[in-house]
């Protein structure tokens, strides 16, 4: 509904006598020279960096103002100018709703999962959060960087922001960068910019710190993997059992359903299909099933009543199938149980364990993802191809996982066994005279000798 009082209005259902009170935008109407003028005066006020009118007497004291403009033809050259460029900030917010696939409805904030899951997408958040929040060099002093054009980000603002966050790690900063990498060359791809600051004439200019970077190596020592299943409950043990079976993360574990599982003629297991949706690289695998998972599965196929799990439970579920979140806390138990110490907890917080505890489990350094890169290890050990380490690991190109593999004792006396046999070989059947020694006849050139082919 719209009310109109000589050209002051307000575009709301609140009735006449509640405009002074209510909080909406007031509006004005004024006819002259033949055109009619309409603009809301919170705009007017905001394109020229001046307080919005609240009260009745501050908008007719703006109607007055502006009409006295229009009549002197002076009201166009008033007006600031709309700003038409791209910040660094509005990038940012259109690359975590177009890419990272942000939703907000009523406060609440979702994420779509189509280039990223939901965690990886909410750690994007806050890089950018933390990079749009930098001063960077700016005529007169320093300016946060998301109040920048797109297209003025220069290489300067990015070792800016590299000297703000190296001192908090390394491995965090060069996260940092190569995010806004990313977001430069989607910002390319989307017309958003001509070029990203970290190259200049197709040569980098913007270097990331990967040396600075140690690569973990972290191997099960001989006997921990017994004491970890030793001190493992029930879940937990069939969860380390197939991780060191598969090489999947935990969390494709943990989401892993029935109907995921193929059997052969013989109704035993055979396949794990892994979908496109729950892999981090969004490809889909199919992953053999051995002799240790398959006796797990068998254990876990039928729930409490005797009867088989539903082909929407979840494998690694709870006895029902329903799904299980996570497996910190079992995991950080079973690994101070199998170093032969007592978890402790804080009172009055469950789950939380102490201090010394924590300490402790930093001490030993075992992650439950380092049960990937043992499986992985394994594998190659065991002569495998690198190339099908990578398939197994869903991981996109071979230096990824080259990153995941770490020599053991034991790889490398295979290795020189192979060697010290080959060169016992070689030795046996080929023997090269030393300087001093007289050279023999060449077997070859006697007429007893086998004739070459020609």
């Amino acid at each position: 509904m719209k009310h109109r009082n000589d050209g002051l209005r307000k575009r709301c259902d609140c009735v006449k006598r509640q405009w002074p009170k209510c909080g909406h935008p007031w509006h004005v109407n004024f006819h002259h020279a033949g055109k009619e003028h309409r603009f809301s005066l919170d705009v007017i006020a905001r394109q020229r960096d001046e307080e919005r009118p609240e009260t009745k007497g501050d908008a007719l004291a703006w109607r007055d103002r502006l009409r006295n403009e229009i009549r002197k033809g002076e009201f166009g050259a008033a007006m600031k100018p709309v700003e038409t460029t791209l910040t660094f900030g509005d990038v940012c917010d259109r690359y975590l709703v177009d890419y990272a696939g942000r939703r907000e409805s009523d406060g609440v904030v979702t994420w779509t999962g189509q280039h990223l899951r939901p965690a990886p997408a909410v750690q994007v958040e806050y890089q950018l959060r933390m990079a749009r929040a930098i001063d960077v060099p700016a005529a007169g002093g320093s300016v946060r960087l998301e109040h920048k054009p797109i297209t003025a980000v220069t290489k300067a603002d990015l070792e800016a922001t590299r000297s703000a966050r190296r001192p908090h790690g390394i491995v965090g900063c060069n996260r940092l960068l190569a995010r806004l990498r990313h977001l430069f060359n989607w910002a390319i791809g989307e017309g958003f910019t001509q070029a990203s600051p970290f190259k200049r004439h197709g040569v980098s200019v913007v270097k990331l710190e990967t040396k600075a970077e140690q690569p973990r190596e972290r191997r099960l020592a001989p006997g921990e993997e017994e004491a970890l299943l030793s001190a493992a409950g029930d879940h937990l043990r069939a969860v380390i059992a197939a991780a060191l079976s598969t090489g999947c993360r935990v969390g494709e574990l943990l989401s892993l359903q029935w109907s995921q599982v193929r059997v052969d003629d013989a109704g035993q297991f055979k396949w794990i299909e892994l979908p496109g949706a729950k892999t981090k690289t969004h490809e889909a695998r199919v992953l053999p099933i051995g002799p240790r998972l398959r006796a797990e599965l068998v254990m876990r196929r039928h729930g409490p009543d005797g009867e088989p799990h539903a082909l929407s439970a979840y494998v690694f579920g709870n006895d029902v199938g329903e799904r299980v979140g996570s497996v910190k806390r079992a995991w950080e138990r079973a690994v101070l149980v199998s170093h032969g110490l007592k978890p402790v907890y804080v009172k009055k917080k469950p789950g939380q364990l102490t201090a010394e505890c924590r300490a402790a489990l930093r001490s030993i350094n075992l992650h439950v993802h380092d049960l990937r890169r043992e499986f992985a290890c394994r594998l190659l050990e065991s002569s495998a191809d690198l190339h099908d380490v990578r398939d197994f690991l869903g991981h996109a190109n071979v230096t990824t996982t080259s990153r995941y593999l770490a020599s053991s004792p034991v790889r490398l006396a295979k290795a020189h066994a192979r060697l010290e046999g080959y060169a016992d070989e070689k030795t046996s059947t080929i023997r090269t005279p030393f300087a001093h020694e007289p050279k023999t006849e060449d077997p070859a050139t006697t007429d007893d000798a086998p004739k070459l082919l020609n």
